[in-house]
């Protein structure tokens, strides 16, 4: 047999293994490591930053003397998405220490942290951080957020589907000391129809920041959020 006939079936086997591999989050949460943990809460079809500069977020600073640039960074996820979810509840897993635990306090763990995987099928929550290392503006925009409500916000947020267009705020909850954000609520269904299907493109989230100049604007790709079938959001 030839060098190149025995080749062939290692390509063979080699292509089979990529086309079956798996997204981490196509596997069991329970076994996430931090680092994809931290990617799916920051850097996943479900989660992005939106980073603005100075400039784009019309401040100006006098305490930096040009040693550092400034950063404005607000972090934008599909908190109603089971794996955004299971990546907070992992991550306090971690925390705890879940992996070493025996199997009863196992599962005392996960019958208190049941709620936290509910369905939301009634709901599209966007949950959102902010970030920034100068500290006048972290504090405003803290403050903003805090203070904001539903009847403020409806005119500075929406989220926009391929073919319903921009969907109000429904509810707005500020940031709470489980840290996971800011959450807007929006329906999943209008009129009948769903905010996002499938044959969708893209789902988009808009804000403008209340308070600054700041405008805060997110694409979700539809087909990514897609996981063995079920759409995700």
């Amino acid at each position: 047999m030839s060098a190149r006939a025995k080749f062939i079936p290692w390509c063979i086997f080699l292509s089979c293994g990529l086309l079956l591999a798996k997204d981490f989050w196509e596997t069991d949460y329970r076994k996430w490591k931090h680092s994809e943990v931290v990617k799916m809460l920051e850097d996943s079809p479900w989660s992005g930053k939106v980073t603005l500069t100075a400039q784009q977020a019309g401040r100006t600073t006098t305490n930096v003397g040009g040693e550092m640039e400034l950063y404005y960074t607000y972090t934008v996820r599909l908190f109603s998405a089971l794996p955004v979810r299971q990546g907070y509840l992992r991550m306090v897993q971690l925390m705890n220490q879940y992996d070493e635990m025996s199997k009863k306090d196992r599962e005392a763990f996960d019958q208190k942290f049941a709620p936290a995987l509910r369905d939301f099928s009634d709901q599209v929550i966007v949950n959102l951080d902010f970030e920034t290392n100068d500290r006048q503006a972290a504090l405003e925009v803290d403050r903003q957020l805090k203070q904001a409500t539903t009847d403020l916000l409806r005119e500075n947020v929406y989220l926009i589907s391929d073919r319903l267009g921009r969907i109000p705020l429904q509810q707005y909850f500020p940031p709470a000391p489980d840290g996971t954000g800011a959450k807007f609520v929006f329906p999943r269904v209008v009129d009948g129809k769903p905010v996002v299907d499938k044959s969708d493109k893209e789902l988009k989230f808009e804000l403008y920041v209340p308070g600054t100049d700041d405008k805060v604007f997110k694409v979700w790709k539809v087909k990514d959020l897609i996981v063995d079938g079920k759409l995700h959001y």
